[in-house]
């Protein structure tokens, strides 16, 4: 039998042949050859093992010796970046190399600041958004407080002046009629600064006529351009499109502030207002406006300073001339939210020129050529029209009865908004003109209980906000609780009467 190898080496050393040949023998000397084997066997197996478990171990020590390079590289880049954010952090975060615990701990300390820091925006988010709230309150206030007395020193000043005053009468009233829409004008450039500041201004898409309104406005000027002895020439290029679609008051109101401006600053010779056709597609027309001046100038140095708020070329000009200095920042900023710029080129004592392009939708729609007069006060009788006044401020309802009984106009008042809602019920009005801050019951809450009583007249009645306010929420609110339109006062005495023979449905 053929043993293994060492065993084999042992047996012919010091085993006789003869005892080999025993069965015992044999059996014995077959299980120590397979021990043999099996030791063997196992050896090249545990080999083989180490080997595979030494590669293994050099890959995974490998494989961990280039993470840990990473990690290190990683915390390195952590802390440059924390360092560059925040300088001071440095000695927080650097006291080893490889210190997660420290970065983690210095991590969780700015999360808790920039947290309490998020607390502290939300709660000055909060006072500023109080403060913005009292500050419209105030001012929304404040407009119904001032406008109401100029609604009676106006208002009562275009009476006098239809009754025939003496020469020396017509000078002081059209003195005081001057001086109280200056300052009209003053009180709206304040308010309507405080609405763009507040991003609350709108803008309308209605057809109008381009060269109306500006023959308008300058019609308008045109008695204080000549007070000064000083031409206003207005040149229209005949191309313009007879209609366009936009906002005719905005528009109006950069254009009375351009040339109010040029009027104003000017001594001797003339103020030109140009409008000219620059682009006309399919859709949109762009028209060129322009007034130029022989006026004072304004130093080159001063001109970027005149579109600031309450800014005047200088201290001297605000002495000489007066107002508040926001009519050219309202400008600014009106053309602004229209996607247009206002440009200005001047030289000190020369004149000044103020220019811009305003892009607009065309319309269909064609207007009559008129001649542009100057419109009277209407004083067609409204005979056969009865409307109900509910106003508290007694001079407001003197000089609104003065107009109704100019009008033929039959009247009732209500002193609060109680009684508005009574007389409303025991008679029949064609409308009622009402003041939306009262006692005992406001406009608002008067309006809303008239729209909830039985029967359609109580739906259909036409309700007219006349009122002091003049912010934007004030109107939307009134709209909002049902009234059918809305005038502001000081009021036009015209749009009154034609708001009236509107809603009375009179053909005037």
């Amino acid at each position: 039998m053929e043993y293994h190898s060492i065993l084999n080496k042992q047996l012919l050393k010091f085993i006789p042949d003869k005892y080999l040949e025993d069965e015992a023998m044999q059996k014995f000397l077959e299980s120590v050859s397979n021990s043999y084997r099996s030791f063997e066997k196992s050896k090249k197996l545990s080999e083989h093992a180490f080997t595979i478990s030494e590669r293994e171990y050099q890959e995974v020590n490998n494989f961990l010796l280039k993470e840990n390079e990473i990690k290190q590289q990683s915390i390195s880049e952590i802390k440059k970046a924390i360092s560059s954010l925040s300088p001071g952090a440095r000695t927080d975060i650097e006291s080893s190399d490889d210190d997660l615990i420290n970065i983690i701990k210095f991590l969780q300390r700015q999360i808790e600041k920039a947290k309490e820091l998020e607390l502290q925006l939300i709660e000055s988010k909060d006072v500023a958004e109080k403060a913005a709230l009292t500050k419209s309150h105030f001012l929304s206030t404040m407009s119904h407080e001032i406008r109401t007395p100029m609604n009676a020193v106006i208002g009562f000043t275009h009476l006098l002046l239809q009754l025939e005053p003496r020469v020396e009468q017509m000078e002081y009233l059209k003195m005081l009629k001057f001086s109280a829409e200056n300052l009209l004008v003053l009180i709206n450039d304040i308010l309507d600064f405080s609405k763009i500041e507040a991003s609350r201004v709108e803008f309308e898409e209605a057809d109008f006529s381009i060269k109306e309104l500006i023959s308008n406005i300058r019609l308008a000027l045109l008695q204080k351009a000549n007070e000064k002895d000083i031409q206003l020439k207005l040149l229209i290029d005949q191309e313009l499109p007879n209609a366009i679609k936009g906002d005719p008051v905005r528009l109006g109101q950069i254009l009375t502030n351009l040339i109010g401006n040029a009027v104003k600053f000017t001594k001797e010779g003339k103020v030109t207002i140009t409008a000219s056709l620059n682009k006309k597609t399919a859709d949109y027309t762009t028209i060129d406006f322009e007034v130029a001046d022989t006026g004072i100038g304004i130093d080159k140095d001063k001109l970027t300073n005149i579109f600031e708020s309450f800014t005047q070329a200088s201290s001297d000009t605000t002495r000489k001339f007066g107002g508040t200095g926001l009519g050219l920042t309202i400008t600014k900023k009106l053309l602004e939210l229209m996607d247009s710029e206002i440009k200005v080129k001047s030289k000190l004592g020369k004149g000044s020129v103020f220019y811009f392009s305003l892009k607009m939708k065309n319309s269909d729609k064609q207007f009559e050529k008129n001649g542009y007069d100057i419109i009277q006060p209407e004083t067609k009788s409204l005979k056969g029209v009865k409307l109900l006044i509910a106003e508290d401020n007694q001079i407001n309802v003197i000089l609104a009865k003065q107009y109704m009984k100019l009008w033929d106009i039959e009247c009732d008042v209500a002193e609060n908004g109680e009684i508005a809602l009574t007389l409303v019920q025991t008679n029949d009005y064609h409308m009622v003109l009402m003041d939306l801050q009262m006692p005992e019951m406001d406009g608002y809450e008067t309006t809303i209980e008239i729209r909830k009583l039985p029967g359609e007249k109580f739906k259909d009645l036409p309700i007219i906000a006349l009122t002091a306010s003049a912010m934007l929420d004030i109107k939307d609110q009134a709209f909002i609780v049902g009234m059918n339109d809305y005038i502001s006062k000081p009021f036009n005495p015209n749009e009154l009467y034609r708001k009236i023979a509107q809603y009375a449905k009179v053909d005037v």
